[in-house]
């Protein structure tokens, strides 16, 4: 399909005859933006770490951008990413001796710590992106002096740098206070208005699937349980199942709350 942006097909993926991933169908389309969620350990960034080829499936078949892994050099598609995840910092170590301005400005090639010259437009879009993301004071300063939400924020600048066609965040808000999540939010709903390319969101919480987001997509136990638009597929009944626990779900200003009522013991 040319409309089609991924597509994943039967994908399974075993470590230490572990089965992380149990057969995953899931096709993205051009225009749609989707949230993925599921608790800890049920396979959510080992199967998105299959789009930049950092993690590789046991079996199936992986295709981004009408390429099929494996059939192609997977830098022409590295180019065309914007990708964010925790992993990084084990994918990445050379970065904690750069400064933030370099590596947001290495998000031009996805690299860390080498790039070409980069042209004077290149040059204004890095300088945009420190003051979007508020870390001109700590331009100059090395990524290891940062705190933890200050790095998040200059991957996040870096992940931009580039105008990627494909945006995938795994958890980009970890990290950050409550102002530095909605001035992050904030950005991210302007580019999926604005640009109207497709992301990959990854949360636990259920308050950051921006109004921008159209679809979301339900991970436990390395299955894909539900997915579909986002009003369709976060209901109450699909909550429970995934967490286990009672809960209310509200929406307000175009985004879903989760309400969890506290028995009290006697």
């Amino acid at each position: 399909m040319k409309n089609t942006v991924i597509n994943f097909e039967d994908i399974h993926f075993i470590r230490d005859r572990r089965k992380i991933l149990k057969g995953i169908d899931w096709r993205i389309l051009k225009g749609e933006r989707w949230a993925l969620i599921g608790l800890n350990g049920s396979g959510k960034s080992t199967l998105l770490g299959m789009i930049p080829a950092y993690t590789y499936p046991s079996s199936g078949r992986v295709e981004v951008f009408g390429y099929v892994f494996g059939m192609t050099n997977w830098k022409r598609i590295r180019r065309r990413l914007g990708y964010v995840s925790t992993t990084m910092k084990e994918l990445l170590p050379s970065m904690h001796s750069k400064s933030a301005r370099d590596i947001i400005r290495s998000g031009v090639e996805n690299t860390i710590g080498f790039y070409n010259e980069l042209s004077p437009e290149q040059i204004d879009r890095a300088e945009d992106l420190l003051n979007q993301f508020s870390l001109n004071h700590v331009a100059e300063k090395r990524y290891f002096g940062l705190s933890e939400g200050e790095q998040r924020r200059v991957l996040l600048a870096r992940a931009f740098m580039n105008k990627p066609d494909l945006m995938v965040l795994d958890e980009p808000c970890a990290g950050l206070d409550l102002t530095g999540r909605e001035e992050l939010l904030s950005n991210l709903n302007r580019y999926c208005i604005c640009d109207e390319k497709p992301l990959i969101y990854v949360t636990h919480n259920l308050e950051e699937i921006i109004p921008g987001i159209t679809h979301v997509a339900i991970m436990a136990d390395g299955k894909l349980i539900a997915k579909g638009k986002k009003r369709e597929v976060l209901t109450e009944e699909n909550l429970k199942k995934v967490y286990g626990i009672d809960l209310e779900l509200e929406w307000k200003y175009e985004r879903p709350w989760i309400r969890i009522p506290i028995n009290e013991q006697k």
